[in-house]
């Protein structure tokens, strides 16, 4: 790494920064996607359903795509935004490229986003907006949004 490559002090053999760990991390924020077109006019509670499953497939996809195209990131803080105004957080967390990886084997997207970090607030099965007191960072830093879901 060019920015530890310091000149090396006069006689002194290997004086030298040795490089010990590098992290890197990025922070995402996206508009998720309303239900297909096609379920404009299903029943409110059906609607619900398919916008909070819609919404926690795309978040689990883009999250294994980002660690799949971002191969030196360590860390993803994710913040997944309702898709019309005032566009209110409604998942959040930040996911670990290890707890990423071993939260594939689980069928269940809502669970495989529960074990990598990510949050949401459900109420009779629809997303709730996370309220500022729901998001906090705990003692590592890490971006924790708290569920209250039963």
């Amino acid at each position: 790494m060019k920015a530890l490559a310091l000149a090396p002090r006069g006689f002194v053999f290997r004086d030298v920064l040795h490089l010990n760990r590098l992290s890197a991390r990025v922070r995402v924020e996206w508009r998720t996607r309303d239900v297909h077109p096609w379920d404009q006019n299903v029943p409110p509670g059906r609607r619900s359903e398919l916008f909070r499953d819609q919404a926690m497939r795309d978040t689990d996809a883009a999250i294994l795509r980002l660690f799949d195209v971002l191969p030196d990131i360590d860390a993803i803080d994710v913040r997944v935004l309702e898709p019309h105004p005032p566009n209110r957080l409604i998942l959040a967390g930040t996911v670990a490229r290890e707890d990423a990886v071993a939260a594939q084997a689980l069928a269940s997207p809502r669970m495989r986003l529960a074990m990598m970090g990510v949050r949401c607030r459900t109420n009779d099965g629809r997303l709730e907006p996370l309220e500022s007191t729901d998001v906090t960072r705990n003692e590592s830093g890490k971006l924790r949004a708290r569920s209250t879901a039963p």
